[in-house]
């Protein structure tokens, strides 16, 4: 069983015309030179981050802004055991409640698992019904709210060990093997996962990525152009992937040498869930190591070019790239277009952390929260929905019969309408007490 903790570096020096920045954050991490590898965005206001080992010792160790990061906190995740348990990542639903996933950095420790603090990290407590004792422990954990969540593991007993619950983790059940996709690979990678609306995605060391589009419940499992997610099994082979809902998406993928010395970066995008991927035509300014949206159509990357550090984010989905910054990045959690973070280093307790400032013109950011094209469309549109994170759309025709509805979550959507005749329709979108119409044609 082979696990990597991978740590992504970029940098950032504002640009004096950037429309995306970074603003300096202070985490208060007590160690210095340690790093944030992961916030959890809860809302405006909280946000938890997790700080990572630089040596042999883990550091058991997070830091917490119930402010929108003007001040942090730092506290210990108390799971005893610094040399042999390592931190695999922090999921939060509130100011008080977070979970980590804990796992061995050697040898299988029955303390290993999912652990839970319900008095804003004072105390951590293991949850037991998620099993994870042997051939298998827990490679992340992610909470939507306060009680739906799910946990994913290796393979134990010939098909991975994921969980979910219902009621904030008291009660874990393992999702059975009929409904997980049977796949070659035996192993994720630890925090290797990304989410939007109620899908959530994994890779592996055969190049695939597993999704689940009902938290949990069900997976597929995706062909990509990868042979390895972590580089676990092909050591040439390592790549981060971000998805704006269940259609569209990017590998980034880093191909190194047997030293291992970095060669070359790939941008791969689908539009159909990966049904199919193209090569994005390489473009001077973007970064690897890291990739988020920032909204549709915004990408932000960062990582190294050329022995260059930096972040840079794209408006034409990585045709064309701006560079940000230039200060050292280790992680990049954007929850909308306005709000996220990313993770740095840590030094005697300033920096570990940068706050999204996004002040883009772009007109997805306007006053029209919804975006849909093309106009007029043959057999799909794309809604792009800017700071929403779930909606409804229904669909009329001109005499208003509703021909068409659905519930959707994330930044983009893919509407399928070769079914409907040719005319004008009318599609309207509801997120809480808003509304707007849009008139489209079809052809």
């Amino acid at each position: 069983m082979k696990k990597l903790l991978l740590l992504s570096l970029f940098l950032g020096a504002f640009t004096s015309n950037a429309q995306i920045t970074w603003i300096d954050q202070n985490t208060n991490y007590p160690v210095s030179g340690s790093y944030t590898g992961e916030v959890s965005v809860v809302d405006e206001d909280i946000a938890w981050s997790l700080v990572q080992r630089i040596t042999a010792t883990n550091h058991q160790t997070f830091s917490k802004t119930s402010n929108g990061g003007v001040t942090w906190t730092s506290g210990t995740i108390n799971v005893g055991n610094a040399t042999g348990l390592g931190i695999g990542n922090i999921t939060a639903a509130d100011a008080n409640t977070a979970w980590v996933s804990v796992f061995p950095t050697s040898a299988a420790l029955g303390t290993q698992g999912i652990y839970k603090t319900t008095n804003g990290g004072s105390t951590w407590v293991k949850q037991t019904t998620a099993a994870f004792t042997s051939a298998s422990f827990c490679n992340f954990v992610y909470f939507w709210d306060a009680n739906n969540g799910v946990c994913m593991g290796d393979k134990r007993g010939g098909y991975f060990e994921i969980y979910t619950t219902t009621n904030g983790g008291t009660n874990w059940t393992r999702t059975p093997s009929a409904n997980i996709a049977t796949t070659a690979t035996d192993y994720s990678y630890t925090g290797k996962y990304f989410v939007t609306g109620n899908t959530i995605w994994f890779g592996t060391d055969d190049g695939k990525l597993m999704r689940s589009t009902n938290r949990g419940l069900n997976w597929t499992a995706i062909t990509t152009p990868i042979t390895d997610f972590g580089g676990g099994t092909d050591a040439t082979s390592i790549a981060e992937f971000a998805f704006s809902d269940d259609n569209n998406g990017f590998i980034l993928k880093e191909t190194y040498d047997a030293t291992p010395t970095y060669l070359s970066t790939t941008l791969y995008r689908t539009v159909n869930g990966g049904a199919n991927w193209t090569t994005v035509a390489a473009a001077p300014g973007f970064f690897h190591g890291a990739i988020a949206f920032a909204g549709p159509g915004v990408l932000i990357t960062g990582g190294s070019s050329d022995n260059n550090f930096g972040s840079s984010y794209s408006l034409d989905n990585g045709l064309t790239w701006i560079e940000i910054d230039g200060n050292s990045h280790t992680s990049l959690n954007i929850k909308s277009a306005t709000l996220g973070y990313g993770g740095g280093f840590a030094t005697a307790g300033t920096g570990g952390a940068f706050k999204l400032n996004n002040t883009l013109s772009n007109p997805s950011f306007t006053a029209s929260k919804f975006k849909i094209y093309p106009n007029p469309a043959t057999s799909v549109v794309t809604i792009s929905a800017a700071d929403v994170d779930s909606y409804k759309l229904s669909v009329t025709d001109l005499s208003g019969k509703t021909v068409m509805t659905k519930s959707l979550n994330g930044m983009e959507n893919t509407v399928d309408i070769s079914t409907l005749s040719t005319g004008a329709y009318f599609f309207e979108l509801r997120s809480n007490n808003k509304k707007e119409v849009v008139k489209i044609l079809k052809n």
